[in-house]
């Protein structure tokens, strides 16, 4: 299946390098861009909005540039995750792909839909299974070392009295904030060291090949 929409996002690649109509080559696939050696194609991004996976909302709205920023971004997060061993075990993925099935509304209509547009099922449960591995990463890498101080809990909450609930919502609340702005600044780093090249123009958007379900 993979190999399969390479193809055809290479053929859009092609024909549209040469200057020939490929209308019929876009309903399949579009390359929009490249990291490293790895191509990222329409239908991959298609997938993890209609999954709601790697941080998207559901939608069948144009794709934009911002959605392939966001992607490399999983993609390098991933890419870190698997050099580190951050593993994901079986129950992890089956636990969060019944969340997806309940959310999209049934199974019953998450098959209809993959059935309908040609989505393999391997490779929907492996977007989920790498979304659960995205977060893990998140918590092992950067908000298990995060512990605010009583002082920055404190200064958070400002003057005045507050129980134990008002200072732990603090504290998680200042944890992430601080994990979130230390993935921030390694996504930078990581962004200036990996060769990627986006294909969509500013400004530019692209219908997804299909919808969420």
């Amino acid at each position: 299946m993979r190999l399969r929409r390479l193809l055809a996002a290479l053929v859009v690649w092609s024909l549209s390098a040469f200057s020939v109509p490929a209308t019929s080559a876009q309903v399949l696939d579009t390359l929009l861009a490249v990291i490293g050696s790895r191509t990222v194609a329409a239908s991959d991004i298609a997938l993890a909005r209609a999954l709601g996976a790697y941080g998207f909302v559901r939608s069948s709205a144009p794709m934009r540039r911002a959605d392939i920023e966001r992607y490399i971004d999983v993609f390098l997060i991933l890419q870190e995750a698997e050099q580190i061993g951050v593993r994901v075990e079986p129950v992890e993925t089956d636990r969060a792909w019944a969340a997806m099935v309940t959310q999209a509304g049934g199974e019953a209509t998450v098959q209809r839909w993959l059935d309908a547009y040609a989505i393999d099922r391997d490779w929907a449960r492996r977007i989920v299974e790498q979304d659960v591995q995205r977060t893990k990463f998140f918590q092992e890498r950067f908000a298990a070392f995060v512990v605010p101080s009583d002082e920055e809990i404190s200064r958070a909450l400002g003057a005045g009295e507050h129980d134990a609930t008002a200072r732990e919502q603090a504290r998680e609340r200042l944890a992430r904030a601080t994990a979130e702005r230390a993935q921030a600044e390694w996504l930078e780093a990581a962004r200036r060291r990996a060769a990627i090249r986006i294909l969509l123009s500013d400004g530019v958007a692209i219908p997804p090949p299909f919808p969420p379900p």
